[in-house]
């Protein structure tokens, strides 16, 4: 599933290919809508978007998502209102009753230069937002529900720009003050954030006069009383009494001891002055607090790049771990009464953040209980109407900020997030309505200073966050020894893992049965020891994970992937709605894939030796062109002059041929390499300067591939032909291959030779063992022979149910074969028409071959249409032979 910032960034190509447009509506509508999709991370075929399928009574929609979304495009000359009518009638018809399917939520008008968002069951009298292609890619989050039927767009305009310009001047004028050293580090951050902070105040009247503002016009004749004018302003922000209330502080206020308590004496310099006066004259009431912070954090921090945490993906963890469940309660309340209490409840619902950073979690998380709240509220006046019931007579209350917890080690990170909370505060006054009163600050004694590995955490009701990325293999470089060793008493029989994965064994231990948590880790926590100390811990203690991003790739940081998994712990209720990377699922499973949670497989130790990665030359010198390699085979070094078989060519060339020639003198010595002149003059020349100064291992064996395999030429000997397949793709793709070509290291090796074994690799059972035995990322498959082969529990069929298999192989393979010669496809291309309806003789094949392999396991033949029963039974059979010391299974 794509990050926001992936999002943002194929609008942004998206805008631009489209700019120029000036067509029909007919033309490329299609075409328009389908890579509108496509930028979202989904296709229009998966999700069942259909173009011109239903026919309304006001003509065809240009396209239907039933129960989503309708899209009716308009010429680039045609107003976008002009259609409001007839999709209005369109959007009264879109509901089908007796599929049960509701009439469509959000109804999209568009003339490819304009976009008007509609939420016509909810708001049928204005668009929720209307925005122009080019503000397409800055407001993406309005139309987020293409991402998945899960994302619920966000309507705010962020001022994104402003944002990142308020935040570049401060980090401007921060780096300024360090570099030379105009201050101890801690007075600098604490200046920087008391100036954000009064800036802030002045603009939304908090402080009335512009105090601040007019004491940066008296520093500009005389900067060098800069820390006592300063100084002094921000030590009377911190007094209760009105003594020093006079002049141009006669608009201050008291504010409160945790931000001034301390007040910093700061001298700046002339150019300092001016770079801190024009921020003051920003409009920071419309700085987004989230963003903001994330930028300021970086630069305090000391990173490159002006990234932030999109709320796109906050929202994956703060929508299903508080949003859905309270929207639900809210929506369930049948009378004012009702209502009423969910309110109070959710006044009373308090926010953790263990690794809580700038705060970014926590704001959202706030404005989107304020946001309940006032939903809430609604709901009361409504349902008072609607039943003639009294509304109640208290005051109803509001969500405190006080419940809002953060803890973060650094004390940078601690003070950012208060002032992002604070400011959130005020904002969401105006937004939703009364609260604390915005002066004194709340009291947010809540967010400390800690490590949260180790420390105590409050007593809260949901979890959220996003703990450090640091794999196991740099804890002990980045956090030190004693740390390290400190993290293996602390968590006995857990080992060295991914440092995230102690922050969800503490999250899971701290919740209550009923309650819910939502973290980031690094995708490496669905894998191997790593998901054993963590999603695999929750689960086995009564953790159901509801919602969850297998992988996406997170912003500011380079080359990391993550993982988002919500979860709640023992819920009163089993879940009915599950979704993984925003498809709707059955249930999600540890590794963050669909399917059932199984006992964790076994290797069985008759698999051992039959399943390899291929050769790994490394070195492009090996490789030859095909006159090259004609003139060393009619030279006589055919010996070592073998096909090269690569991943794509198994899944693109017709009949899944090899297309190149390499030199490989596999495990040979080099005086056996000597035998072949020509060959060897080459690998000298090409190969040999690129291992200089390599591994010793790669340097003195230079004439050799790096990996040169000799387990897997070993278990090839005798053999005319064996199974290859892909490693990585949307499907894992089997194949023969003649016993002289050189299967690469992005090639699958069996060394099978018979029918039989090709039928089960190439059946739904193996098939479905391999996607939840490997690593995944985005929807391609990184199949790992060592976990998924080796723990894959064979059948032992009769003589009979064997060849009934061999021969489903066999004429499976010999149908396949024939289309790919006929039409000159590859595997990928003809799977692709598979997909899209074509060779249904092919999918009866491979329904046969699929029925014939559930019989060998003496199954009911219907299994084996059902991956997650077919995962269940061979779950329950690996667990069996798993333990098993002899017998041969093939």
């Amino acid at each position: 599933m794509r990050s926001g910032e992936e999002i943002q960034k194929a609008l942004g190509q998206f805008s631009k290919k489209w700019a120029s447009y000036s067509g029909t509506e007919k033309a490329e509508a299609q075409t328009f809508l389908n890579q509108l999709f496509e930028a979202y991370g989904s296709d229009r075929l998966d999700v069942g978007a259909k173009f011109e399928a239903f026919k309304s009574s006001a003509g065809f929609m240009d396209m239907h998502w039933p129960g989503i979304c309708i899209f009716e495009m308009k010429a680039p000359h045609v107003k976008v209102s002009s259609a409001r009518e007839q999709v209005k009638r369109y959007w009264e018809e879109s509901a089908d009753e007796e599929a049960d399917i509701p009439a469509a939520q959000w109804v999209v008008l568009c003339n490819f230069k304009e976009f008007e968002l509609w939420e016509p069951g909810r708001f049928p009298k204005s668009p929720r937002a209307t925005f122009t292609l080019e503000e397409l890619p800055s407001r993406y989050e309005a139309l987020l529900f293409l991402a998945g039927v899960d994302q619920r767009p966000n309507f705010t305009e962020h001022h994104k720009e402003l944002t990142a310009k308020a935040a570049n001047i401060i980090g401007d004028l921060y780096r300024s003050l360090v570099d030379r050293s105009a201050a101890p580090p801690d007075e600098i951050i604490r200046f920087t954030m008391q100036s954000v902070w009064t800036m802030f105040a002045e603009e939304l009247g908090l402080l009335s006069g512009s105090p601040f503002q007019k004491t940066l016009e008296q520093l500009h004749k005389n900067p060098d009383q800069s820390a006592q004018s300063l100084g002094f302003l921000f030590k009377v922000l911190s007094q209760k009494g009105d003594q020093h209330r006079k002049g141009i502080l006669a608009g201050t206020r008291y504010v409160n001891g945790q931000l001034f308590s301390n007040p910093a004496w700061v001298g700046l310099n002339a150019q300092e002055v001016r770079i801190l006066a024009e921020a003051a004259t920003y409009d920071w009431s419309k700085v987004e607090p989230t963003i903001f912070g994330s930028l300021l954090e970086r630069v305090i921090a000391g990173k490159l790049g002006a990234h932030y945490t999109h709320e796109a993906d906050i929202m994956k963890i703060v929508d299903p771990t508080i949003v859905r469940p309270w929207q639900e309660r809210i929506e369930a309340a049948a009378t004012p009464g009702e209502a009423l209490q969910v309110l109070k409840d959710l006044c009373s619902f308090r926010v953790f953040d263990p690794a809580c950073g700038c705060g970014n979690f926590l704001y959202v998380s706030y404005r989107e209980m304020r946001r309940l709240e006032s939903v809430a509220k609604q709901r009361i006046q409504d349902l008072a109407a609607a039943t003639g019931l009294p509304l109640p007579k208290e005051k109803l209350p509001y969500v405190p900020l006080s419940n809002f917890y953060g803890m973060d080690i650094q004390p940078a990170a601690v003070l950012i997030a208060r002032v992002t909370l604070w400011m959130g505060h005020r904002q969401m006054i105006d937004k939703y309505g009364e609260a604390e009163a915005p002066l004194p600050l709340v009291n947010l004694a809540g967010i400390t200073i800690g490590d949260a590995v180790f420390s105590d955490w409050p007593e809260v009701d949901c979890i959220v966050g996003n703990p450090p990325f640091i794999g196991d293999r740099k804890i002990r470089r980045d956090l030190g020894s004693a740390y390290l060793e400190r993290l293996k008493t602390g968590f006995p029989g857990v080992g060295v893992v991914d440092y995230s994965a102690y922050w969800f064994r503490r999250a899971h231990d701290h919740l209550k049965d009923g309650q819910r948590a939502g973290l980031v880790s690094t995708n490496t926590l669905r894998e191997n020891k790593h998901r054993l100390a963590s999603l695999r811990y929750i689960v086995d203690r009564g953790g159901v994970i509801t919602d969850a991003i297998s992988t996406q790739k997170w912003p500011g940081e380079a080359h990391v992937h993550v993982s988002i998994t919500n979860w709640v712990k023992n819920p009163p209720e089993p879940s009915e709605e599950f979704y993984l990377d925003g498809v709707p699922v059955e249930g999600i499973n540890p590794k963050l894939k669909a399917g059932p949670t199984l006992p964790e497989s076994l290797k069985i130790p008759q698999n051992k030796g039959k399943a390899f990665i291929g050769c790994q030359p490394t070195g492009d010198g090996f490789i030859l062109k095909d006159e090259e390699a004609a003139e060393l085979i009619a030279a006589g070094e055919g010996a070592v002059v073998r096909r090269y078989l690569t991943s794509d060519d198994l899944a693109d060339v017709v009949g899944a041929e090899p297309g190149r020639w390499i030199i490989d003198f596999g495990t040979m010595p080099l005086e056996a390499a000597r035998k072949y002149p020509k060959s060897l003059k080459i690998v000298r020349e090409k190969v040999r300067p690129h291992r200089e100064g390599k591994e010793r291992h790669f340097a003195r064996l230079w004439w050799q591939f790096a990996w040169p395999r000799p387990e897997m030429r070993k278990a090839l000997t005798g053999k005319s032909r064996y199974v290859v397949s892909t490693l990585t793709g949307k499907r894992l793709l089997f194949a023969w291959a003649s016993s002289d070509w050189c299967p690469s290291n992005k090639v699958g090796v069996f060394p099978f030779d018979d029918d039989y074994s090709m039928g089960i690799l190439c059946s739904n059972a193996f098939d479905a063992w391999a996607w939840n035995e490997s690593a995944t990322l985005e929807e391609r498959l990184l199949f790992t022979p060592s976990t998924a082969f080796e723990s894959y529990p064979w059948p032992t069929p009769s003589p009979e149910l064997r060849e009934e298999v061999a021969a489903a192989a066999r004429t499976l393979l010999e149908r396949r074969n024939a289309i790919s010669q006929t039409e000159e496809v590859g595997l990928t291309e003809l799977y692709n028409r598979v997909d899209e309806g074509a060779y249904a003789d092919l999918v009866k094949l491979h329904d046969s071959l699929n029925s014939a392999v559930v019989a060998c396991y003496n199954w009911p033949r219907e299994v084996a249409k059902d991956r997650l029963e077919l995962l269940r039974r061979l779950g329950d059979l690996n667990r069996s032979m798993g333990s098993r010391t002899g017998g041969t299974f093939f």
